[in-house]
């Protein structure tokens, strides 16, 4: 029996290797790019008489086929390929489609009056062009750094406009760090000096310095902090060893009734497709795609060097790919990895091992349990989680997409890294000099703040509850006045259907709750109530900065916290594909206008996950993972519950 139970772990495990490596054929038309179709588009892009030694490529994804082709698609039929490029090219933005099954350019145009993601190219060489400027090297030398080596200087061209320049030129505003003395310069800003910089013609236009602040000089090598096991901790192991219990079939995971695909996309990480739960001798669908859409950053401090800091980093920082590598101490032992491919600047194809892992694990409660006559009933529960790892600049975020057995998706985000700091002169805070005072950050180490700020996350979620046509319902609880008992009040449930985009924008309030629901109005249940799936929020939270501010009209989607719109493949971003220096508002806030029928019709809905973030002295130098959710359930889509026949044993 050892000896059979060694050999199936030793299999387990080749299987998990083989797994860490990008997908090498195209087996369904939602899948990944391959290396071989980075190359083609690669190609196809250098070989055009629009391509020169400068142009960049700012992103490169796969262009969806229609989805009413995907959803009649069987295995054996051809397969259209083509990807969506955005080039950056001496100031000009081009977007390009590229036809890959039939080699060639399908168009090329360019966009007026929006600005290309940014790029390590751009970045790397600003850089360079920043710390060669008399100006800055004299401004360093008085703040006593005269060795440039651990220097860096990183110019972001502006989601708004602040600056003149602005108008017709890919302008970058920024500031110095200093890594002398530590792994890491997130908390040793050079303050008070900022550079105004011309990407496109690689010059300064301006050196704004403010006067020297000191250096903080704080510990914040958390890389090389002490594993020290707390008293009494003793091993604690979950292994699998005859593998997992989920398979997957030429990129279709099947795990527990769920049938579901993903591919991971450099722009927003991992893409959920073809979401299907199998209920009896019925393969029923759910969700035809789910992903992150964008993530809004603002931070709350006055000074221009702050207040311009408002990241819309899904839309800006595709930087080699949203998603990082995740690795042990991400992932449980008995993960496996997943590799996945992204573009260099020049449009190579880069792969990249571990872009995301998935495990089973025991949850920490059971499915259900009553207790009765003596007689506790209980059934123990297990679930599904993909995760990966977005990092933008200073932030991590832990990504999950986690399958209940009960049907339900929990959307999970955890965020961690290292708070954005911000040297001052101060050596320490006075709480009760300072009570009363507003406050724009907490004093997290001698002569250094750290900003309070918001994170928000649009995830765009295209249900498809059995079928493709549903409805929007809003479950509201309205007070009952009642007499004649001993009670004065109740509550009841009223449903009422979205009309329209307008209907379909809805806020939290816990003085009017309600309950929103994706459902199919042609598909009724045993006791006459249409199928559906429920959004479920968790803790969030709402935008507050006025929604005249430049920075929040870009990141106006975190205003609500959900959103429904007709389905349109074009409307993939909640803030539009070009975040940066877009001089329309775009995304949610422009397509609502139209205030489109959704009803009875294919639908899409967007909701908000948001937190406001002041920063305690614990999250210094390293933040603890902090985590936000929200549930994707079913209502009335089963007959009963789902879970009632599950085994005693998890």
């Amino acid at each position: 029996m050892l000896v059979r139970a060694f050999l199936r772990l030793n299999v387990a495990l080749l299987l998990l290797a083989v797994s860490t490596f990008a997908q090498t054929k195209v087996t369904h038309p939602l899948d990944a790019l391959t290396t071989d179709e980075y190359w083609t588009v690669h190609d196809i892009l250098h070989a055009s008489e629009h391509w020169s030694d400068k142009t960049l490529v700012a992103s490169l994804l796969l262009h969806e086929p229609d989805k009413k082709d995907v959803l009649a698609w069987k295995p054996g039929d051809a397969i259209r390929r083509e990807a969506d490029v955005i080039l950056e090219s001496e100031g000009k933005t081009i977007e390009g489609r590229v036809d890959i099954t039939g080699h060639k350019l399908e168009s090329w145009k360019e966009v007026a009056g929006v600005q290309a993601p940014i790029t390590l190219t751009e970045l790397d060489t600003m850089n360079d062009v920043v710390k060669k400027d008399p100006r800055v090297i004299a401004a360093l030398k008085t703040r006593g750094v005269v060795n440039l080596a651990s220097v860096r200087c990183d110019m972001i061209p502006l989601t708004f406009t602040i600056f003149p320049e602005q108008a017709n030129h890919r302008v970058g505003y920024g500031n110095c760090t200093d890594g002398h003395g530590v792994y890491h310069s997130w908390g040793r800003a050079v303050e008070g000096l900022y550079v105004v910089v011309d990407m496109t013609e690689e010059k300064i236009l301006n050196v704004i310095d403010h006067g020297p602040l000191p250096m903080p000089k704080g510990d914040m090598n958390f890389e090389q902090a002490e594993a020290l096991p707390r008293e009494g901790t003793k091993p604690l192991v979950v292994t699998q060893p005859l593998g997992p219990s989920y398979v997957i079939d030429h990129g279709e995971i099947l795990w527990q009734n769920w049938r579901f695909r993903f591919r991971l996309d450099a722009r927003v990480g991992p893409v959920i497709n073809l979401v299907r739960y199998q209920d009896g001798d019925r393969l029923r669908s759910v969700m035809y795609e789910g992903s992150l859409s964008e993530m809004y950053v603002p931070y709350m401090d006055p000074d221009l060097g702050w207040s311009s800091r408002a990241f819309l980093d899904a839309g800006e920082f595709l930087l080699g790919g949203l998603i990082k590598p995740v690795g042990p101490g991400d992932c449980p032992a008995h993960a496996e990895y997943f590799s996945g491919i992204v573009p260099s600047d020049k449009g190579t194809p880069v792969l990249e091992k571990q872009l995301a892992c998935m495990f089973e694990h025991n949850t920490d409660g059971p499915a259900w349990r009553h207790f009765e006559d003596g007689l506790t009933s209980v059934r123990p529960s297990r679930e599904l989680v993909l995760r990966t790892s977005a990092v933008a600049g200073n932030y991590d975020y832990l990504l999950d997409w986690i399958f209940q057995q009960d049907g339900t998706i929990r959307v999970a985000v955890g965020a961690t890294g290292i708070v954005e700091t911000k040297a001052v002169k101060e050596t320490t805070a006075s709480h009760a000099a300072h009570e009363g005072a507003l406050e724009h950050g907490t004093m997290v180490a001698p002569n250094l703040v750290a900003v309070n700020h918001d994170h928000y996350f649009s995830y765009r979620l295209d249900l498809d509850v059995d079928g493709t046509e549903n409805s929007f319902m809003v479950d509201r609880l309205v007070p009952e006045t009642i007499s004649g008992q001993g009670r004065k009040s109740i509550w009841a449930a009223q449903s009422s259907t979205a009309k329209n985009e307008k209907d379909g924008i809805l806020d939290i309030d816990l003085r009017k709750p309600g309950m929103w629901h994706f459902v199919n109005p042609t598909r009724l249940g045993p006791t006459g109530y249409p199928s559906g799936y429920e959004i479920m929020p968790g803790p969030t939270a709402v935008s507050f900065v006025s929604s005249s501010d430049p920075a929040q009209q870009k990141g106006a989607f975190s205003e609500h916290q959900m959103w429904v719109t007709p389905y349109n493949p074009d409307e993939l971003y909640a803030a539009g594909v070009y975040v940066t220096r877009n001089k329309e508002i775009d995304g949610l806030p422009a397509w609502t206008q139209a205030n489109r029928s959704i009803e009875n019709k294919d639908i899409v809905g967007w909701y908000t996950l948001g937190f406001h973030h002041v920063v305690r002295l614990e999250d210094w130098p390293i933040m603890p993972v902090l985590w936000h959710d929200f549930l994707i359930r079913p209502a009335n889509f089963f007959d009963k519950n789902p879970v009632l026949t599950l085994p005693n044993q998890p």
